[in-house]
């Protein structure tokens, strides 16, 4: 068993510790104190990180009130030797920051919103909390601001271990998970929660809060938010973003949203117009291809025109193929390789007689190309993200309608 030093006394970043166990798990090397400062993983909350004797420790784990302090590097230490640890001294302020805080929003969401906590995570950095009501911009706002208003008033932080008829006088945000040796962390005058993690002193040294976004979650939301440094961060990662912005368009912070409203606008109208032009230029090529044919003699066969285009999209394909079987007695089979991809489309005039079937002929011989897709007896399409050969393809389709008609 180790003593859990850190539950009593979370801003001590350097110890001496006697080592009690040594073994190797998963090729690493697990390092057991008789007591530590180093929070293990657990509780939606990240390990600390540190050395010991100058040993670099990459996780800490508790399995059986059991915390192993793990490490990949070369251990030369021995059972019973005293060593020195080192805490990693701002990744503890900082996941302090955030679990404090994470008490504050969450204690502030169920008395604004009646609104519970029934997830938390903390990453490398931001923090998550889900609940299981919906909020609406206007109550996230306010969610954040009642949160800073208690960091503001720098309240104090208390860890209690209430015996069982104290826990049942105190007004819990929630229910602990054990029976036993609970924990209870207070924010005097705001929440009453059971945790086991690392905490401030007071709530001012949280620093702010800043929720940095919120989305649908199961019945509630999910809030993405950052404290202290962790709000630093990504506010000044933002701020930067911004003033990149103002730099490339020439315009001032404010000016942003409407700027690249224009921009999408006429992103948009341009991509029209080019689609109009290259539609155009689609049908002077059909016309040019339907005055060959009709110089011919027979008009009133069934012809087979085949399509192996260059870098034409399947859109454009699509619409080539639906100019041509505009006109009566047509097959079309259509193919283009485009940035690695190609596409295939099939179809036939209306008045050709449905014993030519092509969704079902598309399903026998495109799939052996490995051409996936589908359509009716009238047209069928479909595409795949290798490169296959098109001669081939349309060869094959060629002589199976040749055969049918």
């Amino acid at each position: 068993m180790t003593i859990k030093s850190f539950l009593t006394d979370a801003y001590t970043w350097r110890f001496n510790a006697k080592v009690i166990g040594i073994e190797t798990i998963n090729n690493r090397t697990a390092i057991v104190l008789d007591h530590t400062f180093f929070y293990p993983e657990g509780g939606g909350q990240p390990c600390d990180l540190g050395t010991i004797n100058g040993i670099k420790i990459e996780d800490v784990q508790i399995s059986n009130d059991v915390i192993s302090h793990i490490t990949s590097e070369l251990v030369s230490i021995g059972i019973g030797e005293i060593v020195e640890a080192q805490i990693d001294e701002n990744r503890r302020l900082t996941l302090m920051q955030q679990h404090s805080g994470q008490h504050l929003l969450s204690s502030c969401a169920e008395k604004l919103y009646n609104a519970n906590t029934v997830g938390f995570h903390i990453g490398d950095d931001y923090i998550t909390i889900d609940l299981d009501q919906k909020l609406d911009q206007v109550q996230i706002r306010a969610l954040e601001k009642s949160a800073n208003a208690l960091i503001y008033k720098n309240l104090e932080i208390v860890a209690h271990y209430p015996s069982s008829e104290e826990l049942t006088q105190m007004p819990l945000r929630k229910q602990p998970k054990v029976t036993e040796n609970i924990r209870v962390i207070e924010i005097v005058g705001a929440d009453f929660s059971p945790c086991g993690g690392t905490h401030l002193k007071r709530t001012g040294e949280i620093g702010v809060i800043k929720i940095k976004r919120v989305e649908p979650y199961k019945t509630g939301v999910r809030i993405e938010f950052g404290c202290g440094y962790f709000a630093l961060n990504f506010m000044n990662e933002r701020n930067e973003l911004i003033n990149q912005l103002m730099r490339l368009f020439s315009v001032k912070d404010n000016e942003i949203l409407s700027f690249s409203d224009l921009l999408i606008q006429k992103q948009k109208e341009d991509k029209a117009k080019l689609q109009l032009y290259k539609e155009k230029l689609i049908g002077y090529e059909v016309e040019l291809l339907m005055q060959g044919l009709e110089s011919e003699d027979d008009t009133e066969t069934i012809k087979i025109i085949t399509l192996n285009e260059v870098d034409l999209p399947m859109v454009d394909l699509r619409y080539k193929v639906g100019l041509i079987t505009s006109v009566p007695n047509r097959i079309v089979i259509g193919a283009s390789h485009e940035d690695g991809k190609s596409h295939l489309v099939v179809a036939k005039s209306d008045n050709i007689t449905d014993n030519i079937d092509i969704g079902r002929l598309f399903k026998e011989i495109a799939g052996t190309y490995g051409i996936r897709g589908g359509g009716s007896k009238t047209v069928a399409q479909g595409g795949t993200t290798e490169r296959v050969d098109l001669e081939a393809l349309i060869e094959a389709f060629e002589a199976q309608i040749s055969r049918q008609l």
